[in-house]
This record gives structure tokens, sequence and C-alpha cells, in this order.
């Protein structure tokens, strides 16, 4: 007997739903969990079809992936902080340069000249 245990909708590259299944695996196995994706053709290799797994299988996978989870997010963590430096020494140039602009402006004198002159 098996029991679905979740859908994990929109996953993988094509978007489509993830099924756990808890079934037995026999004396020599006991309980197992099924991972199902799509219907695994030869065809659309994107739907790679099932992974069973034992219960100690189950967890060295979620080591596995706990490390490369870990792996990645701070990988993606490094690069949001290069880009939030490079906007924030972005957005304090474009300060700095709107401030020369300003000081430049005031030194220009021009808007001092009557209007008188420019008709």
């Amino acid at each position: 007997m098996s029991v679905e245990l979740k859908t994990i909708k929109n996953t993988g590259k094509k978007g489509v739903d993830l099924q756990l299944t808890e079934y037995s695996g026999g004396k020599e196995k006991g309980v197992m969990i099924q991972l199902m994706q799509g219907l695994g053709s030869i065809i659309n290799l994107d739907e790679p079809g099932c992974i069973q797994l034992t219960i100690k299988d189950a967890y060295y996978v979620s080591i596995e992936l706990m490390e490369w989870i870990k792996i990645r997010t701070h990988e993606n963590a490094e690069k949001l902080k290069a880009e939030i430096k490079k906007h924030q020494e972005l957005k304090t140039t474009l300060i700095q340069d709107a401030v020369d602009c300003e000081k430049f402006i005031a030194e220009l004198k021009i808007i001092e000249i009557p209007i008188r002159l420019l008709k």
C-alpha cells in the first residue's frame, strides 16, 4: 500500500509537479519514498521519472541537498552584496555629480544676467 505524502507544484525546468509517495519496499528495504516528476519518457529527458529511496538513502540525499543549498545561497548572497555595493558606490557618485553640477551652475553667474539682456 502506498500513501501520497505531498505534491510540490511547478518544479524543475518544465514546471511539472513533483509527487512524494511513501510505500513498502518489502522486508529487506522497509518503508521507502518515491519522488516522481513527469512521465520519465526517453523523448522528453526533462521529465526524469521517479527515484526510489530507503530511509537511509533519503537521509544521505537530504544532507547533500542541504549542503548544496548552503553553498548556492552563500554564492548568491555574495553576488547580491557585490551588486548592492556597486549600486551604493554609484549612488554616492551620482550624488556627488549632482552637487558638483549645482556648484558649477552657481559659479557661472549666468542666472544673474538681467532678463532684458536675453532679449
